[in-house]
Formats: C-alpha cells, structure tokens, sequence
C-alpha cells in the first residue's frame, strides 16, 4: 500500500510521526508536491494521499474522503502569496504568473478576482526563475508552499505588493478556507477498507505525535528550509489539520463559488470513509469587499 506525503514543510504536523518512524505505518511513503500527489493517486499509483482540495472536488467521483483531515487556515497562511506591482484589487488587465505546484491555490484567486473585484484574471505559466525576473515578464506572480514562505523572508523589494490569499479570503467571506485534504481512491476502499482504516489510524497517531512535539517540527521544519524557528512558529500556528464543520462550511462556500465561475461542473456533497455525507448547499451569504 502506498501512502502519499506533501513535500511542503506545511504538511510536517500530520507526517512527522511517521516520516521519523515513532509512528508505525505499514505503507510505502510517496514524497511529492501536491500537483504530482495528484496525479499520481489519479493514476493508481497511490492509494490514500493528501490533494488539493479544488483537484478533489474535481475528481470526487473516484475519491472518499478521510475524516477530520485537511491543510487549511482560518486566517492569513503566509504560504499561498500573491507578490504584485499594484494592489489585487487593481490587477485588471494584469498578467499573473502561476506555478501549477497546487490546483487550490490558482481556483482560490481567480474565485477571489471575478466575484471579488470584478475582473478575469489572466494567468500566465510561470518560468522557473527569480521574482525579479518573473515579474518582468508579467504584473503579479503566484507562490505557495516553501517558495512562498522563503520569498516573504528574504524580500528585498519594499515596493511590491504582498497578497495572503487565506487572510483575503477570511476578510471577504469571514469562514477559513481549505488548501488540501487527505483521501483515498474509492476503488481500493471497496477492497482493502481494513487497510484504509489502519491507514487512518496510523495518521491520527502521527498528527497526535506532531502536536505533543511541536520543537521536534519545527527542528524538521528548519531543516529542510533553512527558515527561522520564530517564522516556523508563527507559521505553524496559522494552520489547522482537522476538517470540523467551520471548514466544512468554508470548503463548501469555496467550491460553489467556483462552480459559479464555471470552474467546477457541480458541487457534490463531500463523502467521508465511515459513510458519512455532508450537505453541498450549505447556505452561506457571501461576503463583500
């Protein structure tokens, strides 16, 4: 059985448990990011994985959801940033550059550009290259994960803008919202739903773990980005991994707005591993600018 792992420092507090081996899991551990995670899982090549939580909504068909399990922020994240010339609100007509690293990120922000602010956004696909020079190119850039957090730091540029697309969201609609859920493909749960099921556990151990040693997450998390703990810290601290019904609602509001956009072709109720189902018309007024 092959588990798949974020890897982004933002999903640390639900895998160190397990990447460091104080957390049995009888799986094989996929690392990748969370585009790659995707496609993967789509293809059979992992059975229970995270995905961005806009690519599930387009794939839920083939996927069940674990329960109590998501990245999300029910604030500012400072890891999906928005580094423009001019305000969002004023990018109409802009060019904004976009990575593809994760599928949420890009929904979220044209989500927040059309019913927000009024405009289409254009995108264009990002080089990989320096922010400098990207944004020669284009008028915005989008960045999230590690990049986006190793950009923030090391800003030299105090005349560019600085979007936090969690904390624009929160403003506008006043719920969290949600970046990437844990699921796994409905086939497999059909067969081996023991197997799913000791997953599952093994997963609540190693996010239990996580909370009750947060030093040695941030240790880990400092490790591979270099970051400071003071910033690892504050990061950490703006992000949830459970999935209660304030980010049930949050996801839900999220994901209608997108099938207004056309983004999505409906909003089905979200389908958890014990059967549950939760309603995909929660009534939510939206928020205004």
């Amino acid at each position: 059985m092959r588990l798949g792992s974020i890897s982004f420092i933002n999903s640390l507090p639900v895998d160190l448990g397990i990447l460091s081996h104080e957390v049995p899991c009888d799986a094989e551990i996929v690392r990748g990011t969370p585009s790659r995670l995707n496609l993967k899982i789509e293809q059979g090549a992992l059975e229970v994985s995270p995905v961005s939580a806009f690519w599930y909504a387009q794939h839920q068909s083939s996927l069940v959801l674990l329960p109590d399990f998501s990245i999300s922020s029910k604030s500012g994240v400072q890891s999906v940033l928005l580094f423009s010339k001019k305000p969002l609100s004023e990018l109409k007509g802009s060019r904004i550059a976009l990575n593809w690293k994760g599928r949420t990120t890009p929904a979220l922000l044209e989500v927040i550009c059309r019913l927000r602010y009024g405009f289409f956004p254009e995108f264009l696909p990002m080089i990989e290259a320096p922010l400098d020079l990207v944004l020669k190119a284009a008028d915005a850039s989008l960045l999230i994960g590690d990049e986006a957090l190793l950009e923030r730091d090391g800003m030299q540029d105090d005349s560019l803008f600085v979007t936090d697309l969690a904390q624009e969201w929160k403003e506008w609609t006043g719920l969290p919202i949600v970046f990437a859920v844990w699921a796994v493909r409905r086939a497999f749960l059909q067969r081996q739903s023991a197997k799913v099921t000791a997953i599952y556990k093994s997963l609540v151990q190693s996010r239990n773990w996580g909370a009750t040693h947060p030093e040695r997450v941030i240790d880990e998390a400092e490790r591979l980005s270099e970051l400071p703990p003071k910033l690892l810290h504050s990061y950490f601290s703006g992000l949830s991994y459970d999935f209660g019904e304030d980010l049930q609602k949050g996801f839900t509001l999220f994901l209608n707005y997108a099938a207004e956009c056309e983004l999505l072709d409906n909003v089905r109720p979200l389908e958890f591993i014990d059967g549950q189902k939760t309603a995909s018309s929660i009534s939510v007024l939206r928020g205004h600018s």
